[in-house]
């Protein structure tokens, strides 16, 4: 039986309650900050994503930015505005409420086992929540910048599967026009082999598609899990 539920499609899964405002990077400062163009004036944008986000934030890109409580900035990226119009989710902040939504029984959050701190705990097991906005072709690929943490989560979900556990991973992928996901081999040799290794102990995986209408994240179908590696590999 599925770890997961599903909404219907075009449910509105989460509403973000600031106001959101478009403007242009000026300058990406670091993995965290950017610099932005709003009515004129420079302000400091936190980044909260880990990603590297090089084919979304750069000089000239589009973003929408909301106010936010930080110790260095009063703003926030929320989303990217793609030259199709596409808004791409983010900020991470928003991945465990929505990743919520499609675990059929989480019982608890931020739960730790063996050596790793797990987004949600179900009955019998634990359920990862991963963010993906990396695009090619029609391809979704994960990580974006090499990820230890990721690794380690996935050796940890299959030792608890092996063990007789339930185990589980939510990719929540932030593009809504992706049809597959692959694990970025170029990237992250080792995370792809930790993922793999996952999928054939029988971690059980889903990709679900969000979509950022107005101020409302929105599920937009699921990506499949590509049963080859993509050419641009």
């Amino acid at each position: 039986m599925s770890l997961f539920t599903f909404p219907v499609l075009n449910t509105r899964l989460l509403s973000i309650d600031s106001r959101m405002e478009e403007a242009v990077v000026i300058e990406r400062k670091n993995r965290f900050l950017a610099e932005v163009s709003l009515d004129g004036k420079t302000i400091p944008c936190h980044i909260h994503d880990p990603g590297r986000l090089k084919e979304l934030i750069f000089p000239g890109s589009r973003v929408l930015i909301r106010k936010t409580a930080g110790q260095k900035t009063n703003f926030s990226v929320t989303a990217v505005i793609m030259e199709n119009g596409e808004k791409v989710l983010l900020d991470t902040r928003f991945h465990n409420s929505i990743g919520r939504m499609f675990i059929k029984n989480p019982v608890g959050s931020e739960k730790k086992y063996m050596d790793s701190r797990f987004d949600f705990q179900i009955t019998n097991g634990y359920v990862e929540i991963k963010g993906c906005s990396m695009q090619i072709d029609q391809y979704v690929i994960f990580p974006d910048a090499p990820t230890e943490r990721g690794a380690k989560h996935l050796r940890e979900l299959t030792l608890a599967k092996e063990n007789g556990m339930d185990a589980g991973v939510v990719f929540l992928v932030t593009r809504k026009d992706a049809e597959f996901f692959y694990p970025n081999i170029a990237t992250d040799v080792k995370f792809s082999e930790e993922f793999f290794r996952a999928l054939n102990a029988g971690v059980e995986m889903i990709f679900p598609k969000l979509t950022l209408a107005g101020r409302d994240i929105v599920y937009c179908g699921n990506a499949e899990l590509a049963d080859h590696v993509p050419e641009f590999f």
